[in-house]
């Protein structure tokens, strides 16, 4: 690939290839032949790999003037201010538009777009309703289709057609507001030059060379604006990996890199590399049994170099997930510092009780653009109940009470008007003892009967929460049981994967609250404690456990990397809602991929614990295990991998893990590797002398029993006269006479060919 001088390529790298490297002395390469910094344009995905490159780029050629290296995004940014100084597109001010900000404006716009009964249920049901809008929004952005086009390809029910109008609706909004989206700086521009070719011509043609990373997650409008770059000139080379396509969502597909980028640009030289750095064969191993299920890919294998570390995988049955990452946090601990040690979650609900796992055992950690857990608004409710049990909430100024007063009584909402819930939050806030008592005499006589009930009931869990010491995780129990606290959530919030996140933050505060013993009186001053500890551990700059997302994972790599949840719910993840597209099979897959890839010394695999149960598993079931368990073959990658480093000659098998794929063949082939796989018995041979059954599966090694004394001579009818190191029920360790290594036999096969010399 380095020494690729002319015309468009296209380098596929597995996960660890050092693409990076490689990336930059071809840079330097052309530079040396004589082309112009200035004609060179290297493209990022996001800034942090931007800043990354651009550091490496300046030690490979230190003092020498270098390309300019953008994101997709920054650059265009930069034309998009050209167009709007031509007169193009009209001038914008502000920051872009945040989530915050377009998910209200979204809400009332499709309210005024729907009928009197979906209108009803938009009201009511949100969440299901602007998840699925803004996502709409966003994929229209993301590539050069119309909103009715997108919409005919989605599997959306037929009330969802409002998202059509939707998006021009909300296209006016932005105009008149004179914002822009983060999509917007590339989508403007590109539309822009869609329909005024001439404008597109003056941005064109200019580069000699144009290199773009992580290829593989670009979408449809990017590979316009690269097109555009492009203009017909020059030489364009593009670097990934289709099977770490995880930006769905964006429009990514890994068609793009797979057979789009030919059909584009016409021909194109192609390279691989193949050869991981960064983890060793179990992992490779694991690794390709579980990608080779997609279709949808390059047909390369992931190959560990002879550099790479033994990297060692385990798969565990756990109970509880939390404790047992606190175990493993705590042991891979004594080993190397906290910062090589990564938890990678699918969804940020898995993440709430390991982080107060790791708060109350006063283990540092950062968090990967997400709130501590103590600081989420979910638990507000919580602090405020405890502190009133504490004896603190009088110590607030009438002010103060009154907004503390409103959010207990909107939380959960009671369906009383928020004229009526200002109002009894001021009056309540006038008392500066017996709350649950001032809060039941400020409910007015107008209110419904179950009005009455809802706020009423309130009122009781904060006069015990006042008068009466109980154990603090009862008390917020109480809470959460009296007031339907959880049917309250998932009314309130946007989006199903919201909901989710909310009550599995809920429930596992709870716990958490149990499990330390704490009572009422003491709760508040506790996690007081806990939020100074981790203020402190920050301002020593302790860096700690990391606590991600796979998302957040991408393009980064720790020496232990932990993996929970990897069960039937999360793997593949299908999120609950009536609007909700999930992920494709494929797609999840790779993000599994991607999350176990960034291990380099130690995999760890946390999968629920059945008990050898047999039943059916239900869609979705999170005390299932993962079917992406199966498809990775832990058991047969750990046996392979583990025969590889020994340098064994033959490794048993078990005929339980399926057919042998025909990849495996070519792993060893292409790393000049030798190893025979031998069949085992199978389980079900019948004690009657019935021999090993004829198969070309593959599962275990089973572990060999070294026995004192096992050393006697032998005589194979095709290997000669060997001496027996060991053996047991199963297997021969034998060295064969002129052989440096010995080697490892199955009785099952040998033991005709075999014949005792002492």
């Amino acid at each position: 690939m380095v020494a690729h001088r002319q015309g468009h390529a296209r380098v596929v790298a597995v996960a660890g290839a050092g693409k990076t490297t490689t990336l930059t002395h071809f840079i330097g390469a052309r530079l040396n032949e004589g082309i112009a910094p200035r004609r060179m344009l290297v493209l990022m995905y996001n800034r942090a790999a931007r800043v990354d490159f651009e550091r490496k780029l300046g030690r490979l050629l230190p003092g020498q003037p270098l390309p300019e290296v953008r994101t997709f995004h920054s650059l265009g940014l930069r034309i998009y201010q050209r167009l709007i100084e031509r007169g193009v597109l009209p001038p914008f001010h502000g920051k872009p538009l945040s989530d915050g900000e377009c998910e209200p404006v979204v809400w009332r716009m499709l309210q005024q777009l729907a009928d009197e009964d979906t209108r009803q249920d938009i009201l009511s049901q949100r969440k299901k309703w602007v998840e699925p809008a803004l996502g709409f929004i966003d994929l229209v952005k993301s590539g050069l289709d119309s909103p009715q086009e997108v919409f005919e390809a989605l599997d959306l029910p037929p009330q969802c057609r409002i998202f059509i109008e939707l998006f021009d609706q909300f296209e006016d909004w932005r105009r008149q507001q004179r914002r822009i989206s983060y999509a917007d700086m590339i989508y403007d521009p590109v539309m822009a030059f869609v329909y005024q070719p001439e404008v597109a011509a003056h941005f064109g043609g200019h580069m000699q060379w144009i290199l773009v990373d992580e290829y593989q997650d670009i979408n449809a409008i990017q590979q316009k604006f690269l097109e555009v770059l492009y203009g017909g000139r020059g030489s364009v080379m593009v670097i990934g990996d289709p099977d770490q396509t995880i930006y769905e969502f964006r429009g990514s597909r890994p068609e793009f890199i797979v057979s789009g980028f030919r059909q584009s640009m016409g021909e194109v030289s192609t390279y691989q590399l193949p050869h991981t750095f960064r983890y060793g064969h179990c992992l490779s191993l694991l690794a390709n049994h579980l990608i080779t299920h997609n279709k949808e890919r390059d047909d390369v294998l992931c190959l560990s170099h002879t550099s790479t570390p033994q990297t060692r995988i385990r798969l565990h049955k756990a109970h509880s997930e939390a404790a047992l990452i606190l175990k493993l946090i705590q042991s891979e601990a004594e080993q190397r510092p906290l910062e090589q040690i990564a938890v990678i979650n699918r969804l940020w609900a898995l993440c709430a009780p390991v982080e107060l796992g790791l708060l109350q055992a006063g283990i540092p950690y950062q968090l990967h653009n997400s709130l501590s857990v103590l600081d989420r608004w979910e638990l507000q409710i919580f602090w405020l109940l405890l502190e009133i049990a504490g004896g603190r909430f009088q110590q607030r100024s009438e002010e103060q009470r009154r907004d503390a007063w409103l959010h207990i009584l909107t939380t959960p909402y009671p369906k009383v008007k928020r004229q009526v819930l200002e109002s009894v939050a001021a009056q309540a806030a006038k008392a500066e003892q017996d709350f649950g008592e001032a809060l039941a005499a400020a409910i007015p006589d107008e209110l419904s009967r179950w009005q009455v009930q809802q706020i009423q009931a309130r009122a009781e869990i904060i006069a015990d929460a006042e008068h009466i010491n109980q154990h603090a995780w009862r008390l917020l129990n109480n809470y959460v049981e009296q007031t339907n606290l959880e049917d309250g959530i998932a009314d309130s919030a946007f989006s199903a994967q919201q909901v989710e996140d909310k009550l599995q933050t809920i429930k596992a505060f709870v716990r958490f609250m149990r499990d330390s013993g704490q009572s009422s009186r003491d709760g508040w001053d506790y996690l007081q404690q806990l939020k100074a500890q981790r203020l402190q551990q920050t301002r020593e700059g302790q860096q700690g456990v990391h606590l991600t997302s796979i998302h957040k994972s991408k393009g980064l790599e720790w020496q232990v990397v932990i993996i929970p949840g990897l069960n039937a719910h999360y793997y593949p993840y299908t999120p609950e809602g009536e609007f909700t597209t999930p992920a494709s099979e494929e797609s999840e897959r790779r993000l599994l991929y991607v999350a176990m890839t960034r291990a380099r010394q130690q995999l760890h695999l946390l999968a629920p614990d059945t008990g050898g149960e047999r039943r059916p598993a239900a869609k979705a079931d999170p005390l299932w295990p993962s079917r992406f368990q199966q498809e990775m073959q832990y058991e047969r990658s750990l046996a392979i991998g583990q025969a590889l480093y020994q340098q064994a000659d033959s490794a048993e098998v078990s005929p339980t893990g399926g057919a042998l794929p025909q990849w495996l063949d070519q792993y060893l082939q292409r790393l000049q590797l030798t190893l025979q796989l031998v069949m085992a018995k199978p389980a079900t041979a019948s004690a009657a002398g019935a021999g090993p059954a004829v198969t070309d599966s593959a599962d275990h090694i089973i572990e060999r029993k070294q026995h004192a004394g096992a050393e006697y001579r032998i005589s194979h009818a095709v290997l000669g006269a060997g001496t027996v190191l060991s053996e047991d029920r199963h297997y021969l360790k034998v060295r064969f006479d002129g052989e440096k290594h010995a080697r490892t036999l199955a009785k099952a096969q040998a033991m005709t060919h075999i014949r005792r010399l002492n």
